[in-house]
């Protein structure tokens, strides 16, 4: 079900009676200010759109529509992370080339979403962005990895996807001759139109500081082939570290170089509680940073539940394909206020941008054709711990304005009741061009000449539910298995060797990558996980071929948090290498103690072990009982009280390895 007729009679305003505050503002047709680009999120810096792929087909379309479609999120821009089989936050994403010169334009599910995206709005942005490189190009900002962003491009188009802008690498600084090369290649390859965006740095260091994110504006007013090279600063976190909305800052220097000013990440504020925040960091970045467009991070929190380190972001939860439930949290609809109201090619309208008195902020724009308007106001504070009093907007319409009728939705930012979420209010008629509206304590409202707003509402989804077993991998429609994120590295299907029939997990990146995060504890392996934090009596088991001497396997069970740098996560690993070395391992990172660490529980070698044929391994884990089983035999059985349930998985190092009839059960 849409909610979009007006139902509510009209009511006549004028200049009425006002609790509170007042704030006059006046909308002048005629008078322009920047053009609006847009509101976007970002799928990447991890898996944490991974899931979504995998949910029911009835529940997935709800989802897309509520971040995609006109009666949700309605999003503007979407950028998608350049994959590297490499954790990047919150797990890998694979790459379009594991190894040099083997193209995989089938690789990962971004393609699909991308494409998901755009059947709900053709108009929507896509903006490409490195977190990480695959290890072959040999270094950041290399000549190789110009050429491997241009295949990424090459396998975009393949699934008819047209790439509007493109970064560098995310939060890494910047190199000016990447750019000048970059935009030397596009040109080269057919990519004329694809506009590229620097540097997509940071403000978040210690302290606090803007002007490192914008540090690459000083080079772009002395140099000026960079300056040709580049059609959009972009930086991370200007609103506040962590993000307030408070206050949101740009450089002179940025400002004057002419191009325009996008807040290219605003990172990792809480789905529900950070609403207020989003919604504020809407409205001042440009009212103060002269900021054009935002993007948010992440987009989605649709991962495994309770293991990886950015929970409780993004628009929309969806953690449980196996039941299909999922929760719509409230910045979504503080981005509705606004994308709902305003699309990208509108114009500010100078003099509706600015404070509303010591409440809150308002923005406003113009249709191109001049034909509608759209005014958002917010009010909830310009500092923490703020008294907030119901405000009074009086807005006099100008300049050829279409005056005729007010369309008004409202969004408690406060209240944790999805009832009081874009809301439909009575519409207004405003006297002589004017009317006013008070503006409740932690509400953000949207006025507006057009009709066309929305609020999907297909129903309750279903129920939480913990993930049954037993639990065995299957395609989901990617290039991946149901149900498996992989937290570094790229466990992908590809036909099975060692005569073996059909197809086989595989962990194809042959080396270690070029690493986004720093690595304290030496060199992260890949690995990927599946299933319940509530998990507590299984058996995990597979088997497993190596493809070379140098190869090892691992089995993980009861793991339950995953740690920032991703060589660290808690739970049991049996490791089993290809000349048939084993351990069993207790892993502990620094969420549940001061140090990470690793204990070995027992270890062994059993014979028999050779490369290109397969070997059956199991892990149970019962009532603090620890087994492993290697072949037919069982080779150690220990007991360990540390961790009582979690999530199961596999391993791997830096080898192809293929994984058949993995099992939880």
């Amino acid at each position: 079900m849409i909610l979009a007729a007006a139902t509510l009679a009209p009511a006549r305003v004028g200049a009425a009676p006002s609790p509170g505050t007042r704030t006059v503002i006046t909308l002048n047709g005629q008078q322009r200010g920047a053009v609006f680009d847009g509101i976007g999120a970002i799928s990447g810096g991890g898996g944490n759109s991974r899931f979504l792929i995998d949910y029911p087909r009835k529940q997935r379309a709800q989802i897309l529509n509520y971040l995609f479609g006109p009666g949700g999120a309605h999003l503007q821009l979407l950028k998608l992370e350049i994959g590297a089989d490499s954790d990047t936050t919150d797990g890998s994403e694979p790459s379009v080339e594991h190894s040099p010169g083997v193209i995989d334009c089938g690789s990962g599910y971004e393609w699909w979403l991308a494409r998901q995206a755009l059947d709900r709005d053709p108009g929507i942005k896509l903006y490409g962005l490195q977190w990480s490189a695959p290890g072959w190009v040999g270094s950041i900002w290399s000549q190789a990895d110009l050429g491997y962003v241009i295949k990424w491009l090459n396998c975009a188009r393949s699934h008819g996807l047209h790439i509007s802008y493109l970064g560098g690498w995310n939060e890494h600084f910047f190199s000016v001759g990447w750019f000048i090369a970059m935009r030397r290649e596009l040109n080269a390859h057919g990519y004329q139109s694809v506009k590229l965006v620097a540097a997509d740095g940071h403000a978040l260091e210690n302290p606090y500081r803007p002007a490192f994110a914008w540090a690459i504006a000083r080079l772009v007013k002395r140099h000026s082939m960079l300056r040709r090279a580049l059609s959009v600063l972009g930086a991370h976190d200007t609103c506040g570290g962590p993000t307030s909305g408070y206050s949101c800052e740009s450089t002179r220097a940025a400002r004057e170089t002419g191009l325009p000013l996008w807040e290219s990440e605003l990172g990792a504020i809480d789905a529900n509680l950070g609403a207020a925040a989003l919604a504020r960091s809407i409205n001042n970045s440009y009212i103060q940073g002269h900021l054009t467009a935002l993007l948010t991070w992440p987009l989605l929190d649709s991962m495994p539940a309770y293991a990886l380190p950015w929970e409780n972001r993004g628009l929309v939860t969806a953690d449980q394909p196996w039941s299909g439930n999922y929760r719509v949290n409230r910045i979504t609809w503080a981005i509705a206020q606004t994308t709902q109201f305003a699309s990208p090619g509108w114009y500010h309208l100078a003099g509706g941008n600015g404070s509303l008195g010591d409440g809150g902020t308002s923005n406003s724009y113009e249709s191109p054709d001049r034909k509608n308007w759209s005014l958002v106001a917010e009010n909830t504070g310009h500092r923490p711990r703020q008294v907030i009093r119901a405000h009074t907007v009086t807005v006099h319409l100008t300049g050829g304005l279409d005056d005729k009728i007010v369309h008004v939705w409202s969004t408690n930012l406060e209240s944790a009741s999805p009832a009081a979420w874009f809301v439909r209010q009575r519409p207004i008629i405003p006297e002589h061009g004017t009317f006013s509206y008070v503006i409740k304590p932690g509400y953000i409202v949207s006025f507006t000449s057009t009709n066309t707003q929305s609020h999907d509402d297909p129903g309750a989804p279903p129920g939480p539910a913990p993930m049954p077993l037993p639990y065995r991998t299957r395609p989901d429609g990617s290039t991946e298995a149901w149900g498996l994120d992989s937290i570094e590295g790229a466990f992908l299907y590809r036909r099975c060797l060692g005569r073996r029939p059909g197809r086989c997990l595989e962990q194809v990146a042959p080396r270690h990558p070029i690493w986004y995060l720093t690595t304290k504890q030496g060199d992260p392996s890949p690995y990927a996980i599946t299933g319940d934090p509530s998990w507590g009596n299984y058996t995990v088991s597979a088997r497993v071929l190596f493809t070379s001497r140098a190869g090892a396997a691992s089995l993980i069970g009861h793991l339950g948090e995953v740690g920032n740098d991703p060589a660290l996560f808690s739970g049991y690993e049996l490791t089993i290498q290809a000349n048939g070395h084993w351990r069993l391992l207790r892993k502990s990172q620094f969420y549940r103690q001061k140090t990470p660490s690793t204990r070995t529980l027992a270890a062994g070698k059993v014979a028999g072990f050779t490369p290109r044929t397969w070997h059956s391994i199991a892990l149970g884990l019962h009532d603090g009982r620890i087994t492993a089983v290697i072949g037919r035999r069982q080779v150690t059985s220990v007991r360990d009280t540390t961790y009582r349930a979690g999530l199961a998985g596999i391993g791997s190092n830096w080898n192809l390895v293929q994984f058949a009839g993995l099992k939880v059960s």
